[in-house]
């Protein structure tokens, strides 16, 4: 007994007991061996309310009742002349966790349970040791018999097995058999490459052992074991356990056939004691007492509920519905109706009909016995896809329900059993089960109000992302990204409506909209880019009549293609832009106009067009200048940093990222203006990291991709972490010569790109790991980013493209011309010929490198220099040497990084 938690546990299972009664065991419990008045027991169990002794003596039965469940518990509590003695012997220790042999606690999502499993002991042993036998293991039986809970319960037992974990993903919601390696995603909060998605889920599990538990796999069964046998043939540490009306039929599947509770063939003249013996009575005895603290099964009744268990041919859900109906109707009226309900249940039904038609008839009864009003709520409640709150109960149940009568009827179809509950945080979330759902629905679908109650639920959504799109703006990024990221089923949902013949699609490009930052944050990009697609299919004139919602879609469009298509993204991304600009210049929407520029000028500066990015720049000035906009200062800030570095001012973006650290807005999280970009102080460090590494600070560098690095695990978010990894972490690694770093983050770039569909970026992974390989697989050609495909082109001269180098020696590569110069003059010596030439381009390399301040190109320069000079007797070689001496001695630190160390060495052999 744990009394911090108020948990008892007898026979490894946790049982549930009343209020009043958990607290006389604790004092009884902990005075094991003594007496405890039964005066004394009531002033500490009801303080200050007068009760009468009956009160005490029933709780007191129900705890012998639930104690006696073990051998040793049967005389637990006696009862003496002067009150209540607890005879068992009792110790007190420090329980922990299961843990894994690391003796860390395995991580996990299993849902949590709140009941006893009754019944199930010998099944969850059996299952549990087939799983380390058997890689896939199935658990089949019709709905509502128990499978999901006799699942969770061997995975809870199996944890201490699986050092990397638990993971449970739930199919109910899917309506498309192709998003099964989705959810499976989603479960493990990864995305997926459209065209690569099984490639994603074996880089994330690969190495890993683990366990997943799909859960209801029926209506994607073939996809389902299609998935299975992949991930099985290539993750040879990886377990599956599996629950379905149907096996899978996949390879090496162990199936097993969940059967029902045990229960009594012939009820009549059984008394308690010898109904309580069958599973399927003690489960209804223990949700009896659940919903009722005062029941016990007395033996008069005891006929009548082993009638129902049979009735109900022991189906767990079934049994549990009858039984959350006993202090209403009482069980003998239960039996009655039930009686009534199912007079085709006589012989020969179960051969008749499909076993499942039960659970069918079971939620057709439970559903009639709800007054009028909580089955419209019911059949309302199953809009929802995914967990809802209160107030999103209240939303959706319509104008004939005060907010009052809304959350007593969905309390009621809580204590009912046809709702569950999370009340593990600030806000109780509820869940309808599967089946509830699918009968609620189908009842909903009937209705005339079908139509009317999906647009409340639409409208709702909408609220909600624009409440989450205000929170985004001042929110922690990973709290606000877990905060909304169970919203998204219904997201799907409410646009499955809006966007179908008898939806709204105007409201659906209104959610789309508001909604763009958590499809971005969670980057289901993909996802996003299609359901735009439908958006702009809609009628020309839908759009045309809402300006800043055309604005807005436009916008969202653009940033969705620059991460997931990876040919023409900056061009269909800039075009987007311009069309959002256009709109927005028209209508004379001023913070649209900023919002579209930045978003311009990213596209048109990662295209390499300097000059063009100056001209948004100077529309952007203009606006904010005239206008007043001081809210954009920062954006402005940022957008400078970023410009500047790529211009060839280090000095100047080192300034600007500066001011970006040190901004007072930071302290709170950083202002967004609900502009979609990464976490400043990520885009900060990446900055500096670049342009220290550039000045000659090398070990400054590396320190500032350490915070990058950190910040942006932190939040758990992919695309900064990419960002950050291919334009700061990866290439400083390189140019500092660390390649265990530059593996290892390589390795991590293409891991996450590739899971969360960020296809430029997992191009930009496999360009580096080229380079770690040695190989030349035209992964950098590929790179249409020129900010992404020059710092690779710096790391490896050898992927510098003819494009790349034209850039650099017509300067549009500023952050980096001088070491283009230098490679092009490399490549020129490299065939022997033209050494005038090369000489001529290594001279403004360092002028270059100079003028910019790059202390790092000029040494690279000046080395190549030096080798040029050494092969040529007429050249001033001492000259060079002078030169290489006095480049190097300005650098202060990073002594042990490659190109120091290279200059070291050419220095020990300069002629004396």
């Amino acid at each position: 007994m744990d009394p911090g938690s108020r948990a008892l546990h007898l026979l490894e299972e946790q049982v549930r007991l009343g209020v009043r009664a958990f607290d006389i065991l604790r004092v009884l419990v902990e005075r094991a061996g003594s007496v405890v008045s039964a005066d004394e027991l009531m002033a500490l169990v009801w303080p200050d309310v007068v009760v009468d002794e009956t009160n005490l003596r029933v709780q007191i039965g129900a705890l012998r009742k639930v104690l006696a469940r073990t051998e040793r518990g049967q005389q637990a509590i006696e009862t003496v002349p002067r009150g209540y003695c607890f005879t068992l012997p009792v110790s007190r220790v420090d329980t922990h966790p299961a843990t894994v042999a690391s003796g860390e606690r395995a991580a996990h999502n299993l849902p949590v349970r709140l009941a006893t499993i009754v019944g199930r002991a010998e099944t969850i042993d059996l299952l549990a040791e087939a799983l380390n036998d058997q890689r896939l293991v199935t658990v089949t039986g019709p709905g509502g018999i128990g499978k999901t809970t006799v699942a969770i319960a061997v995975a809870q037992r199996c944890l201490p097995r699986f050092a990397d974990g638990i993971c449970f993903v739930d199919f109910s919601s899917l309506s498309d058999p192709n998003l099964v390696a989705s959810a499976v995603a989603s479960a493990l909060g990864i995305g997926l490459l459209p065209d690569e998605p099984l490639a994603g889920l074996l880089s994330h599990l690969r190495g890993k052992r683990m366990l997943l538990l799909l859960d209801t796999c029926e209506h994607v069964v073939e996809s389902s074991a299609g998935l299975v046998e992949a991930l099985l043939s290539g993750l040879p540490e990886l377990r599956i356990l599996a629950t379905s009306r149907e096996i899978l039929r996949a390879a090496a599947e162990w199936a097993y056939r969940l059967p029902p509770l045990p229960h009594p063939s012939q009820p009549e003249g059984l008394n308690a004691a010898d109904a309580l013996s069958y599973a399927a009575v003690g489960l209804f005895a223990q949700r009896a007492r659940a919903s009722d603290d005062g029941f016990e099964l007395r033996d008069a009744d005891a006929a009548s509920v082993a009638a129902i268990c049979r009735r109900l041919d022991g189906m767990p859900l079934a049994i549990e519905f009858a039984a959350a109906r006993v202090g209403e109707l009482g069980v003998r009226q239960i039996a009655t109706r039930l009686d009534d309900r199912f007079g085709v249940l006589s012989q020969g039904r179960r051969t008749a009909l499909p076993r499942h038609k039960t659970l069918e008839a079971t939620l057709d009864w439970s559903y009639d016995l709800l007054p009028p009003e909580e089955q419209t709520m019911l059949q309302r409640l199953s809009v929802f896809r995914g967990p809802f709150s209160g107030e999103a109960a209240v939303a959706v149940a319509g104008p004939e329900s005060t907010h009052s009568e809304a959350m007593n009827h969905l309390s009621n179809l809580f204590a009912k059993s046809l709702v569950t509950a999370d009340i593990g945080g600030e806000v109780p979330f509820y869940r309808l089960l599967d089946t509830t759902r699918e009968f609620a629905a189908a009842k909903l679908a009937a209705a005339p109000v079908r139509d009317a109650v999906a647009r409340r639920h639409a409208e709702y959504m909408l609220s909600t992302v624009r409440a989450a799109e205000v929170e985004w703006e001042t929110s922690d990024p990973k709290v606000w990204t877990d905060g909304h990221r169970y919203v998204i089923d219904d997201l799907r949902g409410a646009l499955d409506w809006a966007m179908s013949d008898r939806g709204d699609p105007l409201l659906g490009a209104q959610i789309l909209a508001h909604s763009a930052l958590l499809w971005f944050f969670l980057a289901l990009l993909d996802e996003y880019e299609r359901l735009l697609q439908g958006a702009f299919a809609a009628p020309c004139a839908l759009l045309a009549q809402h300006p800043l919602l055309e604005i807005r879609l436009w916008e969202a469009f653009a940033y969705t293609v620059l991460h997931v298509r990876e040919r023409q993204s900056r061009q269909v991304a800039a075009d987007a832009f311009r069309r959002a600009l256009g709109t927005a210049r028209r209508e004379g929407l001023v913070d649209a106009q900023l919002r579209t520029l930045w978003g311009l000028q990213i596209c048109v500066l990662h295209s390499g067009d300097h000059p063009g990015t100056m001209d948004v720049l100077r529309e952007f000035d203009e606006l904010t200048t005239s206008l007043g906009r001081s809210a954009f200062t920062l954006v402005r800030t940022r957008m400078d940093a970023l410009v500047l570095h790529c211009t060839g001012d280090h000095a100047g973006a080192r300034a600007c990222a500066n001011e970006l650290l040190e901004h007072a807005a930071l302290a709170t999280g950083g202002v967004r203006y609900r502009v979609i970009q990464f976490d400043t102080r990520i885009s900060a460090h990446t900055i500096l990291a670049r342009v220290r590494w550039l000045q000659g600070f090398p070990e400054q560098a590396k320190e500032h991709v350490r915070e990058a690095v950190a910040r942006a695990r932190s939040i758990g978010q992919a695309l900064p972490l990419c960002y950050m990894l291919s334009l700061a972490a990866i290439p400083v690694s390189f140019w500092t010569g660390d390649r265990v770093a530059a593996e290892r983050y390589t390795a991590e770039l293409c891991t996450s790109a590739l899971e969360h569909s960020l296809a430029t970026f997992h191009t930009c992974g496999l360009a580096y790991q080229d380079i770690l390989d040695g190989a030349l697989n035209g992964h950098a050609e590929r790179l249409e980013d020129t900010v992404l495909s020059e710092s690779v082109a710096t790391v490896d001269a050898a992927l510098a493209c003819d494009a790349v180098l034209a850039r650099g020696e017509e300067g549009l590569a500023a952050w980096c011309a001088p070491e283009r110069l230098r490679i092009r003059a490399a490549r020129i010596l490299e065939r022997g010929a033209g050494e005038k030439e090369a000489e001529t381009l290594l001279l403004r390399a360092i002028d270059l490198a100079r003028h910019q301040r790059a202390l790092s190109w000029e040494l690279r320069a000046t080395m190549t220099l030096v080798d040029l000079w050494t092969r040529q007797p007429e050249r001033p070689v001492a000259e060079a040497y002078d030169r290489l001496a006095e480049v190097r001695a300005r650098f202060t630190e990073g002594f042990d990084t490659t190109d120091l160390l290279r200059a070291d060495a050419l220095l020990r052999g300069a002629p004396r």
